[in-house]
């Protein structure tokens, strides 16, 4: 059967199961989602990190214990760099140069998800860590939102107050998750 054509009946398959509720049991539906992530997956070309590091160990490439380190520490980078970005906003608040910290936070720092996605080119359908990795992204995504919400509270005349600094104790909590979450991904717990 043609490829493009195996991957299009799978995607359908998962768009009818998610519709609505089905007799279907939900271990077939699931199988049916991993089978379109697997498939979807191996269509992928060559020449990306998905499609080529299963078989890293076998060429002398780094292994997936060596790419589940390179994927955490990529995450780890991206809370760090959220963890500093608050900093910059707390140190900011109450002067004038919070508006523009205030424009940058008030639009989300990572809308396009860039640190999770090359985290997750580290991986195939066969080995990815699906679950870490989407606990991860819930956990610097709520961090995010504090963070967010820090520069919406930040805009008070009476900032910083008790409410931003809720805000940055919320969004530094979620932001230990985050690394709770990349170091389970990098033991392969």
């Amino acid at each position: 059967m043609n490829r493009p054509l195996t991957a299009i009946a799978a995607i359908f398959l998962v768009a009818v199961a998610a519709c609505g509720p089905s007799d279907k049991p939900k271990a077939a539906t699931s199988q049916t989602a991993n089978s379109v992530s697997r498939s979807s997956k191996a269509t992928r070309t060559a020449s990306s990190p998905k499609a080529s590091s299963s078989s890293t160990a076998k060429q002398g490439k780094p292994s997936i214990g060596e790419d589940r380190k390179k994927a955490a520490s990529i995450l780890e980078n991206e809370d760090q760099d959220f963890r500093d970005f608050l900093a910059k906003g707390v140190k900011a608040t109450g002067t004038a140069e919070f508006t523009a910290w205030y424009q940058k936070a008030i639009v989300g720092l990572d809308m396009k998800q860039t640190a999770f996605s090359k985290a997750d080119a580290y991986f195939t359908a066969d080995n990815e860590p699906t679950d870490v990795l989407e606990k991860w992204r819930s956990d610097n995504g709520e961090a995010n939102s504090k963070i967010t919400q820090y520069a919406m509270d930040g805009t008070s005349p009476d900032a910083p107050n008790a409410k931003t600094r809720r805000d940055a104790a919320a969004a530094l909590s979620a932001l230990e998750q985050a690394d709770r979450d990349a170091e389970k991904l990098a033991s392969g717990k």
